[in-house]
Formats: C-alpha cells, structure tokens, sequence
C-alpha cells in the first residue's frame, strides 16, 4: 500500500505552484540562468538583519542592492543603486484578517511570529519569503509617511491578493535587459522599460509594491501640477511601472538608517587614532590669506 496521500486537492498554493515552475524551468533559456547568476558579494556585510528586524514595521519599503547580472542590469536602466524593491508584511500575527493569514500560510508555512517579505524572484514570480531570507542582502528602508488606520491592512490586503499572479521571468524579458541601455539618454531609459517590461519584470523593479500603496491613493512620486483654478493635483510619472528610486526619493517616505557596526563594541570597530593636529584648519586658512595677500602685493607691483 502506497503512503503517498498527495492529491491534487490536497496540494496547497504554494505546492501548486512550486510544480508549475519546475515543469517551466525544465526548458528555461541559459539565457535566464545566467541572469540570475550571483556575483561575488563584498566581505563587509552593509546590513544587519538582526538588528533591522527591530526596527521594522509593517508596509515598510525595503530596497534591495542585488549581487546578480540581472541586478547590475535594472541598477543601469534606473541609475539607482538599488535593483529591487519588497514590502514588508509584518509577523504572521500582525495580519488581522484570519482568511488573509490563512492565505499567507498557504504559499509560506511559518510560525505566527515570521517575519514575512512580499517580494518579486526572477524564477518564481512574486512570492512570499521570510525576513531571514534576506540576510546576504544590502537593504535600505522605507517608510511611508503617516500611514495609519486601517490603510496598512489594506495595502497588506492587496500585496497578497497578488500572489500566484505572476510567473517566472520570461525569454522577452531577460532579452530586454540585454539592451545596450547606456547608451540611451536617462530621460528615455524608463519610459522605453516600461513598455518592454513584463509583468514579473515590473514586479522586480517595485510596481506591485507601488500599486498596493495607489491601491490606498498614498503618492510615492508624482507629478505635481496646477490646474487653471489654481488647483495642485498629483499625477503618477510612469503609470504602468515604479523603480525602486521612486521610494528613495520620494518626499512622503523616511529613509530609516540603522548602524551596521556597533560603535560601542570595540571588539566589531578598531578606531584609528587621530594623527592631524587639531589647529590645522585654521592654519590652513591663514596660510591661503597670506599667499593671497602676497599674489596681491606682487601684482600691483
């Protein structure tokens, strides 16, 4: 007698759709493969995950400095240094709704205290993963500006109605990236990506980050223009796609920095001893009055 139970209604989402991928990815271009290959990483780790997960909070931003070819790429197409960007959902528990948990726990079985990320893979699509996932990885967070109420649970709401919408990076797209986009002006370089850019490509860069927050009319980056009733109204740049500079520079969300080596711990930081002499400064400045009073002197001569 055969121990195996699996059925196809027995198979959760995310077993569903883990199989559809590998049947995808059975015939997947080396094209996509070599995009996704991971570049040597610094020694010097720019983020510490334990001590970011501290400071998190649920619907904050997280911008993502990739090591891969296909990071380097989008990071030439936006001339960012950031390549991705995620959201971050929170614990388990911090989502109120029990349907919307349940649906979380059917694409990731975690424990009601993970700490889950919403962001886009080049060969699953748009997935759910978590926090400890992104350890290796130089993350920046943004957070939006006086998000309250019930407006994060609605951005949550809509972040995870997007899973399984999205499959792996497709031959289209991994042959648009391989444009030669530097030698294209910048003003063009977004508005051309965005019309070639699939729907996993735009998850990449942010757009379904950035659709959850239009979801609640929160603006990340707009246009601002004035109407002939002297009306300010606020336009979306590129309404089929955002990038991960969208967030970094926008006005309506803070940049939350955190120390990646603890000053007071001297064993993690060797403080080299100052070797300058403290009225250097001024002494600079008074020499460069002198040489030019005497520039002056002999001109005049």
């Amino acid at each position: 007698m055969s121990n195996d139970h699996s059925s196809p209604q027995s198979m959760t989402r995310q077993s569903m759709l883990q199989q559809s991928i590998a049947q995808e990815q059975d015939g997947a271009p080396s094209l996509r493969r070599w995009l996704q290959a991971e570049r040597p990483r610094p020694a010097l780790k720019l983020c510490d995950i334990d001590r970011m997960r501290h400071l998190l909070q649920p619907c904050d931003v997280l911008l993502i400095d990739g090591a891969t070819r296909l990071d380097a790429r989008l990071r030439r197409v936006t001339d960012s240094r950031w390549s991705r960007a995620g959201l971050y959902l929170g614990r388990l528990h911090d989502i109120r709704d029990p349907s919307l948990r349940a649906t979380a726990t059917e694409y990731l079985a975690c424990e009601p205290d993970t700490q889950l990320v919403l962001m886009a893979d080049p060969a699953r699509g748009l997935v759910l993963m978590p926090l400890a996932a992104m350890a290796p990885e130089h993350v920046r967070i943004c957070r939006p500006r006086g998000l309250g109420g019930e407006d994060p649970q609605a951005v949550i709401r809509y972040a995870l109605s997007r899973l399984g919408t999205h499959r792996p990076l497709s031959s289209s797209d991994a042959l648009a990236l391989l444009l030669p986009w530097g030698l294209l002006p910048r003003h063009w370089r977004t508005g051309l990506f965005a019309r070639l850019a699939g729907r996993t490509l735009r998850a990449l860069t942010g757009s379904t980050v950035g659709d959850a927050f239009s979801f609640i009319q929160f603006p990340i980056l707009p246009l601002v223009k004035r109407t002939e009733s002297d009306v300010s109204r606020l336009y979306r740049r590129h309404p089929q796609i955002f990038f991960p500079a969208d967030f970094d520079h926008s006005p309506y969300f803070d940049i939350v920095k955190y120390p990646f080596v603890d000053h007071n711990d001297e064993r993690k930081l060797r403080l080299l001893p100052w070797k300058g002499r403290v009225n250097a400064l001024e002494e600079g400045i008074q020499e460069g009055k002198g040489k030019t009073a005497l520039s002056t002197s002999e001109h005049d001569a």
